[in-house]
């Protein structure tokens, strides 16, 4: 009889678990996988260097450093901004600096889109030699690269600007802007 009842605990065991790790590898019903992924919250950190010369101020998302789900975040969004109005070594004035900033900060929202389920994750911008550079690691390229679109055919923006939107995985396109930078001695 234990014999039975042994055999009995191990078949149920078995199909329990056997149960469990089926439903780990269940798909959406689009055919995706689903995944939980933790988004940290935004941290903001500021680097001052020099590119070819010119100064360069860089405002990076260090919380996403050690972001463990990148493969979902997949595609690197770069825009960049023609900045009009420049003061000395190619830095914008400050007026056409917060005309900039404000236009950018919109877009982010936008591209960004829903805050609980972001469809983007802000990586840094820069600034130098006349222009706004910003990078945003998407999820689903199609909504960012249909509403882009449609401020350029609008001519719905303050300055010139292009974007590109590329596959990029591993992030290997902004992971200079997440390494650790050297503390500015004062």
């Amino acid at each position: 009889m234990r014999f039975v009842i042994t055999i009995v605990v191990v078949f149920c065991l078995c199909f329990f678990l056997w149960n469990r790790k089926k439903a780990k590898k269940k798909k959406c019903s689009d055919g995706m996988k689903e995944v939980k992924v933790v988004i940290p919250d935004d941290y903001y950190s500021i680097v001052e260097c020099e590119s070819d010369g010119k100064p360069s101020i860089i405002v990076v998302n260090s919380a996403l450093k050690n972001f463990k789900n990148r493969d979902v975040f997949g595609w690197t969004c770069s825009l960049t901004i023609y900045y009009k109005d420049l003061a000395q070594n190619g830095m914008p004035t400050h007026e056409e600096s917060n005309i900039v900033l404000d236009y950018v900060e919109k877009l982010g929202l936008a591209i960004k889109g829903d805050p609980d389920h972001p469809n983007a994750l802000f990586v840094a911008r820069e600034t130098c030699d006349g222009e706004l550079n910003v990078y945003w690691q998407v999820n689903d390229p199609k909504p960012v690269h249909q509403y882009l679109q449609s401020i350029i055919q609008e001519e719905s923006y303050p300055r010139e600007m292009e974007y590109r939107i590329e596959y990029d995985g591993e992030w290997k396109s902004v992971e200079w802007f997440l390494q650790d930078f050297p503390e500015k001695e004062e």
